[in-house]
């Protein structure tokens, strides 16, 4: 074979090689992309389960007959009207971030809910280093193991698993408010039950300061949102006392 055809199938054959590397490369980088999108996912999924599971837990304890009551619907938890003055638990009902829908599982008891969890059935990748209320979803096989219930926060002595606060506000993910499960409906319990107008103008202040730390701090899951969440829900316990 002429030296010459020798040389361009050598080139053909390195070309071949450098080909099937830069694919490999791709095909790493493409799946350590997945792994660090769906990770920031579940930390989402935390925080808007938390969000759902503390609003629930507000709903039942706001009850103003002595008959406490869950609510039958999400929707009932943007305006509760069961009270002489409507009260607002949650902002908006959350997407959940792992199938990107509003269409939550419920946990449901006598035809009420008491909870949510993600209807995506992928396999989390966190599946350990959660907060002590969080150990249920240890080695959890999917996301529908994860259940942001509030007969869960009840049976646990009060606090809620995932929650940031007792009232409406939009507080940090999981991992930067482990103390507020404990802590949170103390406060809540000590400001309203004696001075309802209290209460309200503090949720109202804390209404307004989470909205102006989601209109200058980016993703939710950010330090500098969970620095400005911390201190207003920080700002908000102080009010109650």
């Amino acid at each position: 074979m002429p030296s010459g055809s020798v040389q361009r199938g050598f080139t053909y054959i390195g070309l071949l090689m450098m080909i099937a590397v830069i694919g490999i490369g791709l095909a790493a980088l493409g799946e350590a992309w997945h792994t660090a999108s769906q990770r920031e996912k579940e930390k989402e999924l935390l925080f808007a389960g938390g969000q759902i599971q503390a609003a629930i837990t507000r709903y039942y304890r706001e009850t103003p007959s002595p008959v406490k009551q869950y609510p039958a619907r999400l929707d009932d938890l943007l305006l509760d009207k069961r009270g002489p003055k409507p009260q607002h638990h949650l902002r908006r009902i959350y997407i959940d971030p792992m199938t990107a829908s509003k269409d939550w599982g419920l946990v449901k008891e006598q035809e009420r809910i008491v909870g949510v969890y993600s209807r995506s059935n992928a396999r989390p990748f966190k599946q350990d280093g959660f907060d002590e209320a969080q150990q249920a979803f240890s080695g959890a096989e999917s996301y529908q193991d994860w259940e942001f219930s509030a007969k869960q926060g009840a049976d646990n002595g009060g606090g809620n698993a995932n929650a940031r606060s007792p009232v409406n506000a939009e507080m940090p993910s999981a991992s930067a408010s482990a103390a507020a499960p404990a802590s949170s409906p103390v406060a809540a319990g000590n400001g309203s039950g004696g001075n309802p107008e209290k209460y309200a103008n503090c949720g109202a202040a804390l209404d307004a300061a989470n909205l102006a730390c989601h209109s200058g701090c980016g993703l939710l899951t950010s330090p500098a949102c969970q620095s400005c969440l911390g201190a207003a829900f920080n700002s908000y316990r102080q009010c109650l006392r």
